[in-house]
Protein backbone atom coordinates (compact mmCIF):
# COMPACT_ATOMS: atom_id res chain seq x y z
CA UNK A 1 0.00 0.00 0.00
CA UNK A 2 3.38 2.33 0.54
CA UNK A 3 3.65 2.52 -3.05
CA UNK A 4 0.01 3.64 -3.91
CA UNK A 5 -0.05 6.32 -1.31
CA UNK A 6 3.32 7.53 -3.03
CA UNK A 7 1.44 7.68 -6.83
CA UNK A 8 -1.24 9.16 -5.22
CA UNK A 9 1.12 11.95 -4.06
CA UNK A 10 3.03 11.90 -6.94
CA UNK A 11 -0.19 12.64 -8.80
CA UNK A 12 -1.76 15.27 -6.57
CA UNK A 13 1.85 17.08 -6.86
CA UNK A 14 1.86 16.43 -10.49
CA UNK A 15 -1.38 18.48 -10.88
CA UNK A 16 -0.93 20.88 -8.22
CA UNK A 17 2.30 21.89 -10.92
CA UNK A 18 0.15 21.81 -14.05
CA UNK A 19 -2.42 24.23 -11.92
CA UNK A 20 0.49 26.21 -11.08
CA UNK A 21 1.62 26.24 -14.76
CA UNK A 22 -1.93 27.12 -15.92
CA UNK A 23 -1.66 29.98 -13.70
CA UNK A 24 1.37 31.82 -14.45
CA UNK A 25 0.58 31.47 -18.10
CA UNK A 26 -3.03 32.99 -17.81
CA UNK A 27 -1.18 35.51 -15.67
CA UNK A 28 1.42 36.19 -18.36
CA UNK A 29 -1.72 36.36 -20.75
CA UNK A 30 -3.55 38.78 -19.38
CA UNK A 31 0.09 41.11 -18.27
CA UNK A 32 0.31 40.82 -22.19
CA UNK A 33 -3.31 41.78 -23.22
CA UNK A 34 -3.31 44.67 -20.79
CA UNK A 35 -0.06 45.81 -22.21
CA UNK A 36 -1.20 45.78 -25.60
CA UNK A 37 -4.64 47.70 -24.44
CA UNK A 38 -2.30 50.12 -23.23
CA UNK A 39 -0.34 50.48 -26.53
CA UNK A 40 -3.88 50.77 -28.38
CA UNK A 41 -5.30 53.07 -26.01
CA UNK A 42 -2.08 55.56 -26.75
CA UNK A 43 -2.95 54.97 -29.89
CA UNK A 44 -6.14 56.06 -30.22
CA UNK A 45 -5.64 59.26 -27.81
CA UNK A 46 -2.46 60.24 -30.22
CA UNK A 47 -4.62 59.72 -33.61
CA UNK A 48 -7.89 61.46 -32.23
CA UNK A 49 -5.50 64.08 -31.28
CA UNK A 50 -3.78 64.60 -34.48
CA UNK A 51 -7.82 63.47 -36.32
CA UNK A 52 -8.75 66.69 -34.33
CA UNK A 53 -5.94 68.89 -35.74
CA UNK A 54 -6.46 67.80 -39.27
CA UNK A 55 -10.00 68.56 -39.03
CA UNK A 56 -9.60 72.08 -37.69
CA UNK A 57 -7.27 72.75 -40.76
CA UNK A 58 -9.62 71.17 -43.06
CA UNK A 59 -12.40 73.38 -41.37
CA UNK A 60 -10.55 75.99 -41.50
CA UNK A 61 -10.21 75.90 -45.70
CA UNK A 62 -14.35 75.20 -45.44
CA UNK A 63 -15.62 77.59 -43.40
CA UNK A 64 -16.08 81.65 -44.01
CA UNK A 65 -13.25 83.24 -42.58
CA UNK A 66 -15.58 85.55 -40.36
CA UNK A 67 -16.74 82.85 -38.62
CA UNK A 68 -13.32 80.94 -37.22
CA UNK A 69 -13.93 82.28 -34.13
CA UNK A 70 -16.05 79.60 -33.14
CA UNK A 71 -14.18 76.85 -35.60
CA UNK A 72 -14.18 74.29 -32.69
CA UNK A 73 -17.70 73.62 -33.34
CA UNK A 74 -17.26 72.89 -37.41
CA UNK A 75 -14.94 69.78 -36.47
CA UNK A 76 -15.08 66.49 -36.47
CA UNK A 77 -15.93 65.74 -33.04
CA UNK A 78 -17.86 68.61 -32.09
CA UNK A 79 -20.06 68.22 -34.97
CA UNK A 80 -21.08 64.26 -34.77
CA UNK A 81 -21.90 65.10 -30.82
CA UNK A 82 -25.73 65.76 -30.06
CA UNK A 83 -26.79 68.92 -28.22
CA UNK A 84 -27.60 69.56 -24.78
CA UNK A 85 -31.09 70.08 -23.95
CA UNK A 86 -31.53 73.92 -23.10
CA UNK A 87 -34.22 75.36 -20.76
CA UNK A 88 -35.83 77.18 -23.77
CA UNK A 89 -36.08 73.60 -25.19
CA UNK A 90 -39.91 73.09 -26.28
CA UNK A 91 -42.01 70.49 -27.44
CA UNK A 92 -44.43 70.73 -30.44
CA UNK A 93 -47.40 69.98 -29.47
CA UNK A 94 -49.60 68.07 -31.93
CA UNK A 95 -53.26 68.34 -32.03
CA UNK A 96 -55.78 65.13 -31.35
CA UNK A 97 -56.44 63.59 -34.44
CA UNK A 98 -53.74 64.83 -36.83
CA UNK A 99 -52.23 62.30 -39.34
CA UNK A 100 -49.28 63.40 -40.79
CA UNK A 101 -49.53 63.52 -44.52
CA UNK A 102 -46.74 61.82 -46.41
CA UNK A 103 -43.54 64.14 -47.75
CA UNK A 104 -43.01 64.64 -51.53
CA UNK A 105 -40.19 62.21 -53.20
CA UNK A 106 -37.75 64.58 -54.67
CA UNK A 107 -36.07 62.80 -57.74
CA UNK A 108 -32.15 62.14 -57.67
CA UNK A 109 -29.31 61.88 -59.81
CA UNK A 110 -27.34 59.04 -59.55
CA UNK A 111 -24.25 61.18 -58.54
CA UNK A 112 -26.82 62.74 -55.71
CA UNK A 113 -28.03 59.32 -54.80
CA UNK A 114 -24.51 57.76 -54.36
CA UNK A 115 -24.05 60.91 -52.24
CA UNK A 116 -26.51 60.48 -50.04
CA UNK A 117 -26.19 56.67 -49.41
CA UNK A 118 -22.42 57.50 -48.62
CA UNK A 119 -23.42 59.63 -46.24
CA UNK A 120 -26.05 57.83 -44.55
CA UNK A 121 -23.32 54.95 -44.40
CA UNK A 122 -21.32 57.45 -42.78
Amino acid sequence: MGWERQKEEEAKEKAEKKREEKNRKRKQKKRKTMEVKKVAEEWEIWDEEEEAARSEVKAKELVPEKFHKWIKVFGKKQSERMLTRKVWDYAIDIKEGFVPRKGKVYPLSREEREEVREFIQE
